[in-house]
């Protein structure tokens, strides 16, 4: 079970290695940059990911949003304009609460920028930058791990890229941070 396990998680992060777009990823790094606010987004499993996404970047930016509540992110979609930036997970691309979001950020002219697993997937049509992962998973297996460790590593690549992209301020931003939470270890 333990080297299956392996073995799908492997395969899962050389997929995605082997999917990724660099020019994507310099376009998405560029709108976080330019974005007045980030508002990270995902149901269920990707909205974990959404919420790793929020405490990575706000180590280095002060403008990152998150919610979990499907009502609050539809809240929060509603407010955002043209000089925001929203970073969608969905593996599937086609939940339907997700879709709802994605028109909503559309219609306020917001850019999307969306980690999924399909490039023909609703929501990759509603984007303006596609992040494609790697993974295996049934419509109704939802919540593999491996479809989960595939976002995360698209999320690290995408940080770093953004992080080396504005390395000064980001270190200084991360050092910031660091110290700030410092007094809690043991």
């Amino acid at each position: 079970i333990a080297k299956k396990a392996l073995a799908t998680s492997i395969s899962a992060l050389e997929e995605t290695c082997g999917l990724i777009d660099s020019a994507a990823i310099k376009t998405a790094s560029d709108l976080i940059a330019s974005a007045k606010q980030i508002h990270f987004f995902g149901m269920g499993s990707s909205g974990v990911t959404a919420m790793e996404a929020k405490q990575k970047f706000m180590r280095i930016l002060p403008n990152v949003n998150y919610v979990a509540d499907s009502h609050m992110q539809l809240m929060a979609a509603s407010l955002m304009d043209s000089s925001d930036v929203a970073v969608v997970f969905s593996y599937s691309g086609s939940t339907k609460d997700i879709i709802e979001l994605l028109k909503i950020i559309k219609r306020n002219g917001s850019k999307i920028i969306c980690i999924t697993k399909f490039a023909k997937s609703q929501i990759a049509g509603l984007s303006d930058v596609v992040l494609l992962c790697g993974s295996n998973e049934g419509p109704l297996q939802g919540g593999a791990l491996s479809t989960t460790f595939a976002q995360l590593y698209l999320l690290d690549v995408l940080y770093l890229k953004y992080f080396v992209d504005h390395f000064e301020k980001s270190k200084e931003n991360k050092a910031k941070t660091t110290e700030a939470i410092s007094t809690k270890l043991l």
